[in-house]
């Protein structure tokens, strides 16, 4: 099987017995309707931004398990927020509103995706919450204990084959997400965030929020009011739900020249489509490896890769809608 690592580094950088078995079983329950619906990720969306609260999250995908503290002041029009890893590499990350510093073991310079800086667990709801209710359906299927807190559960299930469904224990009384399940192809769990000690509410000691390290401001990429169309490149049947984020030339790890990188969201996952020239010794074809789903074809004297936590099927279709126009084909 084809290694995913240089990919996976790429697309991280745009930045865890019984229960495991009742977080595999089929949903059953209460259907939201479309204003219940809405009114659940607007309530979800808005918590963390405006609660105060702290904790400690573990983060879990397959073979990696890290745990993180966190401290966020909320209110005022500009929430303050400090995390630190507890194991692992020491990362501490600080923000102020739109500020961003962290720090890092080495140091290179950090840039960071302006859309990553808003996402990060407990905040995983895009800002224009009801875009999710496009792809997703919800559906409650019960109550459960989170963190010493009663959770509701909320299955978010895709509407088409494109993507993969989620499940949500959403705090009772505050709004606030306690944990958090991405499946993959076989309903198999992938990815767990997940509180394991939260307190919400009350004064935060101000002190908290100072920085351990010596943090540094980072670089946020900015995202375009317009993208424009390339003029080298026909895009058509795009799998539905999808908008385009952003398009640009990066330097990838492994890669010797720029590679053009297209980055697509629908709310709760993103598909990455990388288009550089032909080398004959990169594979094509198909690739699944821990929940993600890799595509890549020669089509000219190129190739176009789609990579993503998304079925196979949603790759294959991103791979497939981009052709070379006129000359470049």
């Amino acid at each position: 099987m084809m290694k995913l690592k240089g990919w996976l580094v790429a697309g991280s950088l745009l930045f865890a017995g019984s229960s495991l078995s009742a977080i595999a079983a089929s949903s059953s329950g209460e259907l939201l309707d479309q204003a219940q619906a809405s009114q659940l990720v607007h309530r979800v969306t808005e918590a963390p931004k405006t609660l105060t609260f702290q904790g400690i999250y573990i983060q879990q995908r397959h073979n990696f398990m890290q745990s993180y503290r966190v401290f966020h002041q909320g209110g005022g029009g500009s929430d303050v927020e400090r995390r630190e890893s507890l194991d692992g590499p020491q990362l501490e990350y600080l923000r102020h509103g739109d500020l961003i510093s962290v720090f890092t073991p080495d140091a290179r310079p950090v840039t960071l995706d302006r859309r990553h800086t808003s996402k990060m667990f407990p905040r995983q709801f895009p800002d224009q919450a009801d875009e999710l209710l496009g792809n997703y359906q919800i559906r409650k299927i019960g109550r459960e204990r989170v963190a010493g807190l009663d959770a509701d559960i909320y299955d978010f299930e895709p509407r088409d084959r494109y993507r993969f469904p989620h499940r949500y224990w959403i705090d009772s009384g505050s709004g606030l997400m306690l944990k958090t399940v991405m499946y993959g192809a076989r309903r198999e769990v992938t990815e767990i965030f997940s509180f394991s000690q939260i307190n919400i509410g009350g004064a935060l000691d101000k002190r908290l929020l100072k920085p351990v390290n010596p943090v540094r401001p980072v670089v946020l990429e900015q995202l375009p009011q317009n993208v424009v169309a390339d003029s080298h490149w026909q895009i058509n049947d795009l799998p539905p739900g999808f908008k385009l984020f952003r398009q640009l030339k990066r330097n990838l790890p492994g890669k010797n020249k720029p590679v053009l990188h297209y980055l697509y969201g629908d709310g709760l996952v993103t598909v990455s489509v990388f288009i550089e020239p032909i080398d004959p010794r990169m594979p094509q074809g198909l690739t699944q490896q821990n929940g993600i789903s890799l595509y890549s074809r020669q089509i000219g004297g190129y190739m176009v890769t789609a990579l993503g936590e998304v079925p196979s099927d949603t790759v294959q279709a991103f791979s497939q809608a981009f052709t070379p126009r006129g000359n470049d084909k």
